[in-house]
């Protein structure tokens, strides 16, 4: 007895799409709780910049988050329609 799911049976033939309205809602959920992210990060760390710890995640907020932002806004936009 096999447990494998046949995929073609469960998704339409031309594939799975997703409007642009779920895909803007999508990126507007993802760049709201980063901010509110980062802004704790940020916030926290000054009220105690000696805490090493918070001071790494700091760091890693600061490296990590432009890379993040850029690839959801990419993944929003993802083709340069320019005529």
């Amino acid at each position: 007895m096999s447990n494998d799911v046949d995929i073609s049976k469960k998704f339409p033939p031309g594939g799975v799409s997703v409007s642009e309205g779920d895909r803007l809602r999508l990126a507007r959920q993802v760049l709201f709780w980063l901010a509110i992210i980062c802004i704790g990060v940020f916030v926290a760390y000054g009220r105690e910049p000696e805490n090493k710890a918070l001071g790494q995640i700091f760091e890693l907020i600061k490296i990590g988050a432009l890379p993040l932002v850029t690839l959801v806004i990419s993944f929003y936009f993802p083709k340069n329609s320019i005529k």
